[in-house]
């Protein structure tokens, strides 16, 4: 279905930009209002004491909130980070991370949305506010 098709075209674009490749970043739900992605565990993600490092979960929430905006206007259509806010609520370890992003006002131009990133059983890594700007 649509659903599908959508979840497949995001798919094909993060798997086809380099700045986010070596993530290896999977689609796992998208539609109009969020997206949620999986960061597979890699001990190259890993930080000393083997938590996955704060940058990785940044990307993380930015990538999704960006796949959920190009849910809602068109993966054709770009917008940009213009401010992303995190905080760090408890370490990721040794495992997958997901990372839920949620378009909450969309503007004309400025995009707001919220990201949690959360292990597997719902366990809160890190939350994150995030603005955007659509490409003019």
């Amino acid at each position: 279905g649509a659903r599908a098709a959508l979840k497949q075209a995001l798919q094909r674009l993060l798997d086809r930009e380099r700045f986010i490749r070596h993530y290896g970043f999977r689609v796992i739900a998208a539609d109009k209002r969020k997206c949620t992605l999986e960061l597979p565990h890699k001990r190259a993600l890993e930080r000393p004491g083997g938590i996955i490092n704060g940058p990785a979960l940044m990307a993380a929430a930015d990538c999704a909130m960006w796949l959920a905006i190009k849910a809602r206007i068109g993966v054709e259509n770009d917008a940009l980070t213009s401010e992303l806010n995190t905080a760090f609520l408890a370490p990721a370890m040794g495992e997958h991370v997901y990372c839920t992003a949620r378009i909450l006002k969309m503007g004309r131009r400025r995009i707001y949305g919220v990201a949690e990133c959360h292990g597997r059983k719902g366990k809160l890594f890190s939350h994150h506010t995030v603005t955007y700007v659509r490409a003019a």
